[in-house]
Parts: structure tokens; sequence; C-alpha cells
């Protein structure tokens, strides 16, 4: 794990990032996004004129906090988006251009570090909107459904292949902004916990993702374990060393602290069971890490 992001952090340091100057716990955000975002563009029947289609931007994240969903709600969407019930879930949806405007802006500000299927799809987005924007009502109706009907393949394409239609560069971002953001990614796609293991319980962490440049950040952040493929195609991250989960958890209930509820209430089991828990220590040749 970068060492700025340990325990022994000096908070009272002076940035040594553009990005510090910003609110940069916000990227908590940025990575909730890239792991619980979907986007699309709406296709509706317009009855006036007869026979023409209308289009609607809409990014949407769901989660089980619904409190959680709240917050994002109020940081992102600044309190203009709507939150539905679904199976097991909540969905928080920002619709219609001004909506969408408001969630782009801030991802504008607090950009998706890495990650290439969620970039992907916000720009895909950002392209709808602009058109919208700029070819209102009726006009040229045969050309929007032309253009609508292409970005709503290409996101089609990257939901149902899960892969992105093209490569993107990583956003500059010093230790504590990467902290934030795989603490939202944490919150929205990450597991913990103990399982079982031969005739022993084996803690663990584990990140699960289809976008592999996420899932290599975690082991370039945490400077250990190795990156695998499932067969179901989703990319695979996961801790089992006791030593390195003690600091995971202090960090991540810390220092870039875990919002979704039943997340930090699993983390502070587990660290709670990791006090006794002696095993499979951390070697210690790791170039001082952690």
């Amino acid at each position: 794990m970068s060492k700025n992001a340990s325990s022994d952090f000096d908070v009272d340091r002076k940035p040594d990032n553009p990005q510090e100057t910003l609110e940069i716990d916000k990227y908590y955000y940025s990575g909730f996004f890239a792991g619980e975002m979907s986007c699309s563009v709406i296709k509706a029947a317009n009855y006036n004129p007869v026979g023409h289609y209308y289009f609607a931007v809409d990014i949407t994240v769901s989660n089980a906090d619904k409190r959680l969903l709240q917050r994002v709600n109020e940081v992102v969407m600044q309190g203009n988006g709507v939150i539905s019930p679904v199976k097991g879930a909540f969905n928080l949806s920002a619709r219609g251009k001004n909506r969408v405007r408001t969630v782009l802006d801030f991802l504008t500000k607090y950009p998706i570090i890495v990650g290439d299927l969620a970039k992907n799809r916000i720009a895909l987005i950002r392209e709808a909107h602009a058109y919208l924007e700029v070819h209102r009502g009726s006009s040229k109706h045969d050309q929007k459904m032309e253009v609508m009907e292409s970005i709503r393949k290409k996101l089609r394409t990257v939901k149902e292949t899960g892969t992105a239609l093209q490569e993107y560069v990583r956003e500059p971002a010093s230790n504590d902004t990467l902290g934030y953001f795989l603490a939202g990614v944490l919150d929205g796609e990450g597991s913990f916990g103990f399982k079982k293991s031969g005739n022993r319980q084996q803690p663990y962490l584990a990140v699960a993702m289809k976008d592999r440049k996420i899932i290599e950040l975690c082991r370039e952040f945490f400077q250990h374990g190795k990156v695998r493929q499932r067969t179901d195609g989703m990319y695979h991250y996961e801790i089992n060393h006791s030593t390195l989960l003690k600091e995971v958890c202090s960090i991540f209930l810390t220092r870039y602290p875990l919002q979704h509820a039943r997340q930090r209430e699993r983390m502070m089991t587990l660290q709670r069971l990791l006090n006794d828990y002696t095993q499979n220590p951390v070697p210690v040749t790791r170039t001082g890490k952690i």
C-alpha cells in the first residue's frame, strides 16, 4: 500500500498535488459511480407529432443502503435525483438533460480516475447530452433518431460485452485521492469477512468487477496480491493476509471511511475478529509500503 495511505500518514503535510486543493473526499462518489453506475438513452413514443420519438439521457446508481443514496443525491445531484425501490435495493436516477448535466459537471470536477467501462459510458452520455442540448424539439427528427440509436447501440455493446469501445488515460491522482476513490469502489463492489479454507476460517477482502483497470488499481494501491480473470469474465482481486487486512480495515474505517452502513459494519466485525487472528503474516520484505 502506498506509504501516504498508511496509518502514520502526516495529516498536517502540505498538498503535493493540485487535486488536494479540491474537496478530495468527494472522490469517494466518483469511485462509487465507477462501481454502481448505469447509463442509458431512453427512447419513448411522442404523440405530438404522431410517429415521432423523444429521447432522455439517464444516469442511475443502485444500492441497498437508501441513506447512502440520499447522500449521493445531495452531493452529486444537488438533491434533484429520484430514489425508487427495486427488488432488494434502491435506484437513484438522474433523468433528463438538467439532472444529467449536474452529474456530468460533478464528474468533470471529480472525474472517475480509472476504469475504461465507466469512463466510456460517461463519454457516450456526454455525447448524447450535448446533441440533445442543441437539437431540441421535433426538427430533424430522422437525424436525431440516427444519432441517438447509434449511441444507444454503443451503450448496449459496452454493457453486454463488458468491453470498452476505447481505452482512456488514467487521471492524475494523489494517494489520498486514490484512497477516497477506492472507498467508493469498496462500498459498491467490495466483500469482506471470513470464509472456510480447509479446516479453518480465512479472512479476506475481495473486489470483483468487469472493469479490469479498477481492479488493477486495487492491486497497485495495496501493493499486494494478484488479479485474475474468472470464468464469468469478472476480474477478481483478493487479500487474505491478516496483518495487511488489519491495516486495510483501519484505513477504510478512519482515513477513507466507508459510507455504506452494512459494509462498515462488516468491516468493523472483520477488524474485531482480526485482533486475535495471527496466521499468515505479511512478509516483512515489502519495500517499506506497509
